[in-house]
């Protein structure tokens, strides 16, 4: 992606393909649940007692399924208009949710879980929207590339006087922090696209930390 002559296109276009992939999934299980409640319909027809537990179960799966569906597309929605607009004011964890959104179903090709961390920061920083979100999904790749299968990946931001931060970090299916392989294919793009945003990318704590930083002056 980001070796293409055209690396916002080629973003953009690897992150409608990825949510496509999952609207599709969203209006499968849909579909799967209207035929259930259609087949509990059809029984109860015949003189078979209505089984409301089933029928509320498959209608909360719909419901569950249209809120996703609608996240992915004004997600993608965001991302597609973000063209539209030059440096503004950001709040860095809205950002990080949307990016770490978008990825989930990408780290799910590892089997990675990630999730952002509530600390209760949200700093501020003046940068492109797009080109944040690019340098964001960039480390996110890193982290996906360089820790083990089926990893808990958490993203936390933190904020300073001067300086806004991400902090990712891994952990195995007990809780215990693993490190991540720095043979990455990929630092110099990512590490390049952080810049480009004035951030800095950093690898901490022998390895058991990747930490991206931003200047909020």
């Amino acid at each position: 992606m980001t070796s293409s002559q055209y690396p916002e296109a080629a973003f953009l276009s690897g992150m409608t393909a990825s949510a496509t992939h999952e609207v599709r999934n969203v209006l499968a299980i849909i579909k799967e649940s209207a035929g259930l409640i259609g087949d509990i319909i059809e029984l109860c027809s015949t003189g078979r007692a209505l089984d409301e537990e089933k029928v509320h179960k498959a209608v909360g799966r719909v419901d569950a399924q249209v809120k996703r569906g609608a996240d992915i597309l004004t997600g993608l929605n965001r991302l597609s208009h973000s063209l539209d607009h030059g440096p503004a004011r950001l709040q860095l964890r809205h950002e990080l949710e949307q990016i770490v959104f978008m990825s989930s179903r990408i780290a799910g090709k590892q089997r990675h879980v990630l999730t952002v961390v509530d600390g209760g920061a949200n700093p501020g920083l003046l940068a492109h929207p797009l080109h944040l979100q690019m340098a964001l999904f960039a480390v996110i790749g890193l982290c996906i590339e360089g820790y083990p299968e089926g990893t808990y990946i958490s993203a936390g931001v933190g904020d300073t006087a001067e300086r806004a931060e991400v902090e990712f970090t891994g952990k195995d299916g007990a809780g215990s922090e693993v490190p991540i392989d720095q043979g990455f294919d990929g630092w110099g793009s990512a590490e390049s696209l952080v810049d480009s945003v004035g951030g800095t990318l950093e690898i901490l704590r022998g390895g058991h930390e990747l930490r991206v930083s931003f200047s909020t002056e």
